[in-house]
């Protein structure tokens, strides 16, 4: 429970914490008990993606404490969400499907580190700019770098040199500049 009681305290970690579980679950009661679900004979169709696993996991990594707890806590608030559900609409009267958004790799071994998204910035900084103005931002949803292309061009650089680097590590498959991914043919 310490990753609870920590997260508390600071309003912008809660959504990384068991504590963004219950929020979630408390709109999803709100909105079960709100709505006319199972009031006519025309099927209701609710969507819904519980996110504290993917932002506890990618805080705290797949291993950690932080997202026993978070799981722990999460079927606690489903457990409360079908209890609603099955008031609502009636026993035998809804079907509920869960799913992942996808796996994490397990904590690395001794001697290895995992690399973060605000790492891929730091790296090609150390490589190509100390005075860490050529990665104007790192977009790690979409893994889109945005470069500055004058400061590109102050330090004698293509984007070339940047994709080169960025699949010269060992845990990146493939880079492509702005050009290729403009230049590629749709099937």
């Amino acid at each position: 429970m310490s990753s609870t009681r920590a997260s508390a305290s600071n309003p912008v970690a809660v959504r990384r914490s068991s504590l963004f579980a219950r929020f979630e679950a408390d709109a999803l009661v709100e909105l079960i008990e709100q709505e006319p679900l199972g009031a006519d004979e025309i099927t209701d169709l609710v969507l819904v993606n519980l996110k504290t696993p993917d932002f506890v996991g990618h805080q705290y990594g797949p291993d950690s404490p932080e997202i026993q707890e978070t799981l722990a806590e999460l079927d606690r608030q489903l457990a409360r969400v079908l209890k609603t559900l099955e008031t609502k609409v009636g026993s035998g009267q809804y079907v509920v499907l869960l799913i992942g958004d996808h796996g994490m790799p397990p904590e690395p071994v001794q001697g290895q580190k995992r690399t973060f998204a605000n790492d891929i910035s730091e790296l090609v900084h150390t490589k190509f700019d100390p005075g860490r103005k050529l990665v104007t931002h790192y977009d790690a949803a979409n893994s889109q770098i945005f470069v500055d292309k004058i400061r590109l061009q102050e330090l004698k650089l293509r984007l070339s040199d940047i994709k080169a680097y960025l699949e010269s590590l060992p845990f990146i498959f493939a880079a492509y500049t702005e050009d290729e991914v403009q230049t590629t043919a749709l099937p």
